[in-house]
């Protein structure tokens, strides 16, 4: 009776310990889509980025989608979970260097471009910054603006594998695509890092709901798509373009733009 007894606790025991296996939190790994609130501060406390008051950042893990640091602190962590950490400037954005700061005339912009301090330029040679802007010349910087320091990120992660993937698939139609559907198109021109372009992110994505059928909304990468990039001779990201339904560009902005001024411009265009 008492192996029986004995018997009969070990079977609860393995069971207890396997139930609590298979029902323990799902954490973070490679592949997994997620969503992440983060506040990104200086070593002085001052907050340089924080999605806070907006959407949180939605990347696939694995897909270099950001700052190698940012990816492994995610992997690991369960839904709800909290997390600081330090990253040094070596194994953030990297060390600053003169080398990459130069002069260029006015007259090299495009004339829709009005350059004011501190607007990201995309060029040749990646994402620059106006540091200066003169009578005929504009000073620039091809150090990304977090180059040379050491940072901090809060973050919390809100959820795992809840990717919009209807809304992914419509916003990565490609502008070849689109311009040849004969419907209207907006197209982004941007970097998955700039941060104008991820607080653009969650607008583009819920007009490519809500116009599903009367938009095309494409996201076109400026790493991926260089020729594109060059093609429209986009300067600065984001960079929307409009195009009517024979995919002729129609209008043109630059920089953030909020979803109802969005909304105001297809609905002139006679889309509703």
């Amino acid at each position: 009776m008492k192996k029986y007894y004995l018997i009969l606790a070990c079977l609860i025991l393995l069971a207890v310990v396997l139930m609590t296996g298979c029902g323990g939190p799902a954490l973070a790994k490679s592949g997994d889509t997620v969503k992440v609130h983060y506040t990104l501060k200086l070593q002085d406390g001052t907050v340089f980025d924080s999605s806070e008051d907006r959407e949180p950042l939605e990347i696939t893990l694995g897909q270099n989608q950001v700052i190698s640091g940012f990816e492994q602190a995610v992997i690991g962590m369960k839904a709800g979970e909290s997390k600081t950490f330090t990253l040094t400037a070596d194994q953030a954005y990297g060390q600053r260097s003169d080398e990459l700061i130069f002069e260029i005339g006015k007259d090299e912009l495009l004339s829709d471009i009005n350059p004011e301090v501190g607007m990201q330029l995309q060029g040749s040679q990646g994402i620059l910054t106006i540091l200066e802007v003169n009578e005929t010349t504009i000073k620039l910087d091809a150090n990304n603006p977090l180059a040379g320091k050491d940072i901090t990120f809060e973050i919390q992660l809100i959820e795992i594998g809840s990717s919009q993937s209807q809304v992914s698939s419509l916003t990565s139609i490609t502008l070849e695509e689109a311009l040849a559907n004969s419907k209207p198109t907006i197209a982004e021109f941007g970097r998955g890092t700039c941060i104008p372009c991820k607080q653009m992110k969650p607008i583009l994505e819920d007009l490519a709901l809500e116009y599903k059928d009367r938009l095309n909304v494409s996201i076109v990468s400026v790493d991926d798509y260089r020729d594109l990039t060059n093609f429209y001779k986009v300067m600065a990201i984001p960079t929307q373009i409009g195009f009517d339904s024979s995919g002729k560009e129609i209008f043109r902005h630059v920089g953030f733009w909020a979803k109802e001024e969005i909304i105001t411009k297809l609905t002139e265009m006679g889309i509703k």
